[in-house]
């Protein structure tokens, strides 16, 4: 009986404390550095629900952050591999798929495999350790691109429940990111939704019945340039966004901030332990189709961005190691706005179109024309 009086006081205790997430809590997200809590109260001390990256940050900063009252969501990638990860060496390269075209240091996985589904569980379990109130499983709708491993829309269904339950049991809840022709599906079971650039994709009202439902969508748009302007146009007022939690972002999503009442702030942020972020250039809206009413595969020329902009850099290193290059080669080519034109181990453009020049985003790793 007292066994039992224990069981019960210890999974109450469990529900009682577990993150409770609403339709228009605001939020902060960011994953180039981690939040200086050194420096608290932090800007913007209103926003409830703060995005972070799950290997990048501490368990101490996590904590203090829930000490002052701020729900607090885990970021890593459950569906495709990071090469400078910690844990990069334990996926069987009979589980990779394709290269993302973008980001050379990355690669889909099969997410059905249970040596990857091994690897998830640890971080997933590396997420409660650290404090976590919720995950954001990045890179889920592999099947929507050339993926090399013919992954299904099924697959990311199934993947999804599998995370769901375990994050569950360890008193987390979870979110769906970006995967819209799947948010039907899985709606019953996701906490909140993250979105990048339904927008400007003319998509946002996919998320109509997610949202009647009562339940958040974090969602994340990436004007140029960036500036309080820009909260007065689609970005903030498109069909589908009323009732979103939107957040206007630069496309490394640093501190910067811009809010859809105009407001801005500048989260002070500390380095992180990974290589830095670079930017990458935002979707234009021609490229991609309406939400189609049934699951059907994307087009592989228009891969969907994750939250975390991916390093361009091609050499595998640990988190320890900076390379000590600068912008150099090249083969008379010209590169576009916010192209990569240098960085480490970098061959391709270095000379940016006019009136851009070659910048440096996070040097010696990663330059870009701006």
């Amino acid at each position: 009986m007292l066994s039992c009086l224990l069981w019960l006081a210890i999974f109450t205790k469990a529900v009682m404390c577990q993150a409770s997430f609403t339709k228009g809590q605001k939020f902060q997200i960011i994953l180039l550095g981690t939040p200086d809590t050194a420096r608290m109260p932090l800007p913007p001390t209103d926003a409830e629900v703060w995005d972070i990256d799950l290997f990048d940050t501490e368990a101490a900063t996590i904590q203090t952050l829930k000490n002052a009252g701020k729900i607090v969501i885990c970021y890593f990638s459950a569906g495709t591999v990071e090469d400078w990860r910690e844990d990069a060496r334990d996926f069987p390269s009979s589980d990779l798929g394709k290269v993302l075209p973008e980001w050379p240091n990355e690669r889909w996985i099969r997410t059905a495999s249970s040596r990857i589904r091994d690897i998830m569980a640890r971080r997933i379990r590396l997420a409660a350790e650290k404090g976590c109130d919720a995950i954001d499983p990045d890179n889920t709708d592999g099947y929507q691109n050339d993926n090399g491993l013919n992954l299904q829309s099924n697959d990311a269904i199934d993947y999804m429940r599998w995370m769901q339950q375990l994050a569950s049991s360890y008193g987390m809840k979870i979110g769906l990111k970006n995967s819209l022709d799947i948010v039907e599906a899985l709606s019953p079971i996701m906490d909140f939704a993250v979105n990048e650039q339904c927008a400007q994709l003319s998509e946002c009202t996919a998320y109509n019945n997610f949202l009647a439902s009562g339940k958040p969508v974090f969602h994340i748009e990436y004007p140029s340039p960036l500036n309080v302007g820009q909260a007065g146009t689609n970005f903030c007022n498109g069909p589908g966004t009323n009732g979103m939690s939107t957040v206007l972002k630069e496309m490394n999503l640093n501190g910067r901030t811009i809010y859809c009442d105009r407001s801005e702030v500048n989260t002070p942020t500390r380095t992180g332990v990974t290589p830095p972020r670079p930017s990458f250039s935002p979707l234009p809206s021609t490229t991609r189709q309406p939400i189609p009413t049934t699951s059907v595969p994307r087009p592989s020329t228009t891969p969907r961005p994750s939250t975390t902009p991916r390093p361009s850099f091609t050499s595998s290193r640990t988190s320890s190691q900076r390379p000590t290059s600068t912008p150099g080669g090249g083969n008379g080519c010209v590169s576009k706005h916010w192209d990569q034109c240098g960085g480490q181990d970098w061959k391709g453009c270095t000379v940016c179109e006019a009136p851009y020049r070659c910048q440096g985003v996070s040097p010696p790793w990663y330059y870009q024309c701006l």
